[in-house]
């Protein structure tokens, strides 16, 4: 599956206010609840929070990727968000996270989640390619460039 099929308009956010992990994990799930991509969004955060503490998922160049197995996800979900400079989300080269796709899926679907987040991070190992994405302004320039 395409990783732009697994992702929609509405779950395309540029949000400069979001300046820590919080309120990144409380936009996606509110996104993902008004997009009906889970059942219970309150959930999805703790989900999130879960995966973080076993080792952030802060990569490298401002880049992130949260990521959860949940039963709360109803449908395989990617959403983007380029966001303000996060201090208490940072990579492993120490900088900041303003670029992040979270991967969403349902608790059954393991293999899914695995193919989602290799394929993702073998482009992010692309400079051009995560250059392009800290450059674009609209959902439609993201599409654009997966």
């Amino acid at each position: 599956m395409e990783l732009k099929e697994l992702m929609l308009n509405d779950l395309i956010i540029f949000d400069e206010g979001i300046r820590s992990k919080g309120d990144l994990f409380d936009c996606l799930a509110k996104k993902l609840d008004e997009q009906n991509r889970v059942s219970k969004a309150k959930k999805i955060i703790k989900d999130l929070y879960k995966r973080e503490k076993e080792t952030s998922t802060g990569i490298e160049d401002g880049f992130g990727i949260p990521h959860a197995k949940s039963k709360y996800v109803l449908d395989p979900t990617v959403c983007f968000a380029h966001t303000g400079l996060m201090e208490d989300y940072v990579g492993l080269d120490g900088k900041p996270v303003e670029c992040i796709f979270a991967i969403l899926v349902p608790q059954k679907a393991a293999d899914l989640h695995l193919d989602i987040l290799s394929g993702l991070s073998r482009r992010l190992m692309n400079q051009e390619f995560r250059d392009q994405l800290k450059k674009a302004k609209t959902a439609a320039e993201v599409l654009h460039i997966l």
